[in-house]
């Protein structure tokens, strides 16, 4: 099925500079306004609700930030894509409990990757839920043996369950790896 789409290309993409430019200027309300608007014009573009959802949770308007997401799921010819941009974008304005829920619901769609896993991991780890984190590592390494935010998660969780050693020892065999991208280097 063809999108509906009410703009042209460069139109929309002018949309988003005005909307870019009105940010800047710390007018939020005009950044909201002309994502509406974008949104209005192009219903079935799963980014432009996606970026509008950030907005709002920028501005802790947390319930128009999950409408626009949740929209954008449920249009979303990719599913599971929605659903980890709106755990990320979730995760960057701060509600990690959003961002959790986004996640979990990620996990459970076919193609999930270990980086899904490892996320949810991460955010469960320092609160109620720190106890599911090593379940969900697991299964992100089975996904992907050598996957290194995955083997650094574990031995971070190796060592805060008391087993220091085991953990000291699982980051250094890590970092001898020559998978071990810089970005998990830094990390450790």
């Amino acid at each position: 099925m063809k999108r509906q789409k009410l703009i042209s290309k460069g139109s929309l993409s002018r949309l988003f500079q005005d909307a870019v430019e009105a940010w800047r200027r710390q007018d939020y309300q005009q950044t909201i306004a002309l994502l509406e608007r974008a949104s209005r014009l192009d219903p079935a573009n799963t980014n432009v609700l996606l970026d509008l959802g950030r907005a709002y949770g920028l501005r802790y308007e947390f319930e128009s930030a999950e409408r626009c997401f949740e929209k954008a799921i449920k249009i979303a010819p990719r599913k599971t894509y929605a659903l980890i941009e709106a755990g990320l974008r979730s995760q960057g304005f701060g509600n990690y409990q959003m961002a959790a829920g986004y996640f979990e619901r990620a996990t459970r769609e076919k193609g999930a990757t270990a980086d899904v896993f490892v996320t949810l991991a991460e955010l469960y780890e320092r609160g109620p839920r720190a106890n599911e984190s090593t379940a969900l590592v697991e299964r992100a390494l089975a996904l992907q043996p050598d996957h290194p935010p995955s083997l650094l998660v574990r031995a971070r969780l190796k060592r805060l369950a008391g087993s220091l050693e085991e953990g000291e020892k699982s980051t250094h065999e890590l970092l001898q790896k020559s998978s071990c991208d810089p970005q998990t280097r830094m990390r450790t």
